[in-house]
């Protein structure tokens, strides 16, 4: 039994790749409580969450089907938590003073997850390294981050980001023609990496 805030899932989906092993979403107990959600689209970008008010008694690789995907997005005006059993999810939206219950098939993968934790044990270590070149991050608006990168993908299919000390985030693609700027809410200092990503990691 597998039991999380559905949203979480939806958003997973967002960047599982086309193929197996990678179609899947992994989703696994916490040493200490709580599920993980963890997906990746084969090394490109990964995403990685934890509800610690989950319940996992198992481990599960999930198909992101659209019927489940339908069931399962987050929404402003409630709540949504799904439970996991056998090939069954149960999808519950909590309103104000109602709730309602949808039942879905799921679809699981038979194929080993990537070794993502493996993987992310190096970052952690590079994130957590002291003393580092950078003590300080930028805050930044994600709707400038996202319109800079809407118009650079229009003439470049990958593109660079760098920042440093809090200044400016550079984003350009790979013509370095068009660069294009977006400056700091707020320096603050660099967040520290999160217990349950390293407990996740060196499961």
């Amino acid at each position: 039994m597998l039991s999380f805030n559905s949203s979480l899932l939806a958003i997973a989906s967002d960047f599982v790749g086309k193929y197996s092993p990678f179609q899947a979403i992994q989703i696994t107990p916490a040493k200490n409580g709580g599920v993980y959600l963890a997906s990746t689209d084969c090394g490109k970008i990964a995403c990685l969450a934890f509800d610690p008010s989950g319940d996992a008694d198992e481990s599960a690789l999930v198909i992101p089907t659209k019927d489940l995907l339908k069931v399962s997005r987050g929404i402003k005006t409630g709540e949504r938590t799904i439970r996991i059993e056998d090939n069954q999810a149960v999808v519950t939206t909590f309103m104000k003073t109602t709730s309602k219950s949808q039942e879905v098939p799921i679809l699981r993968s038979q194929t080993d997850f990537p070794p993502l934790a493996e993987k992310l044990q190096d970052c952690i270590n590079r994130w957590s390294s002291t003393p580092s070149t950078s003590t300080t991050a930028g805050r930044y608006n994600s709707t400038y981050i996202n319109k800079a990168i809407k118009s650079l993908s229009l003439f470049d299919a990958s593109i660079v980001l760098s920042a440093f000390d809090g200044g400016p985030l550079r984003i350009q693609g790979d013509s370095n023609n068009l660069n294009i700027l977006v400056m700091p809410q707020t320096a603050e200092p660099i967040p520290p990496v999160p217990d349950w990503l390293v407990t996740y990691a060196s499961a």
